[in-house]
Formats: structure tokens, C-alpha cells, sequence
């Protein structure tokens, strides 16, 4: 019988090395070489970033069912819902993460201020 660490870490190994030929590749071609790449791979990394996105797509609650389990779930005990980690990487890595969130009405600086506790007030 075959354990979980005997399957992952060639997997992950090879995904690894495939995506560093990638880049690699697309760093050294030129024009004509790294748009026939680029028509080529970039379809199938987005096929595949979508795939896994879809495995933490969130639930009925805003919740992400992969990363619900996690032990960073004991932090957050009251039920808050905080980004999925999948979508965060992604999304900082794509664009700005202003993009993604709602944008709140309330002035932060006020906020700010109101939920700091500066040194010297501490007694």
C-alpha cells in the first residue's frame, strides 16, 4: 500500500520542476518563441489555477471548504470570515488586493485610532 508521502512529494516535485522549465523557457525565447508559448501554456495554467481555486471555492457561509478544517480555524473562533488563502495568493499575485475587497465607508484613520493602545496608556 502506497502512503500519501510517497505520491505527494514526487508530484509536487514534478509540478514544481514543470513550472520552473516554464518560466525558465519564457525568460530565454524570444518573440516569436514566447508567444507560440504563451498561446500555449498560459490556457493550460489557467485551466489548472482554476481547478484548484475550485477545491476552495466557499461554502453557503463565505466560508472555503478546503481551508475550513485547518488549525488556523482555532484562531478565528468566532466565526469571522477571513480570506481563503488560495484566492489571497492569487489575488496578490495577479493584481491588487484593493480590488477584491468591499470597499467600507467608514473612515480607517478614526478606527485606527480607536482600536490602538499606545504604550504609554498602558500602566
Amino acid at each position: 500500500m502506497l502512503d500519501s508521502e510517497a505520491i505527494a512529494g514526487p508530484l509536487q516535485t514534478s509540478v514544481h520542476h514543470r513550472l520552473d522549465e516554464l518560466a525558465r523557457t519564457a525568460g530565454l525565447a524570444d518573440d516569436d518563441h514566447a508567444t507560440e508559448l504563451a498561446r500555449r501554456e498560459i490556457p493550460l495554467l489557467v485551466q489548472a489555477l482554476r481547478a484548484v481555486l475550485a477545491a476552495h471555492e466557499p461554502d453557503a457561509r463565505g466560508r472555503c471548504r478546503a481551508c475550513r478544517g485547518q488549525a488556523t480555524r482555532k484562531l478565528f473562533r468566532r466565526g469571522n470570515r477571513m480570506p481563503c488563502r488560495a484566492y489571497l495568493a492569487v489575488q496578490l499575485r495577479l493584481g491588487t488586493i484593493e480590488a477584491a475587497l468591499p470597499h467600507h465607508r467608514h473612515n480607517r484613520t478614526r478606527h485606527h485610532r480607536r482600536t490602538t493602545t499606545h504604550l504609554h496608556s498602558v500602566g
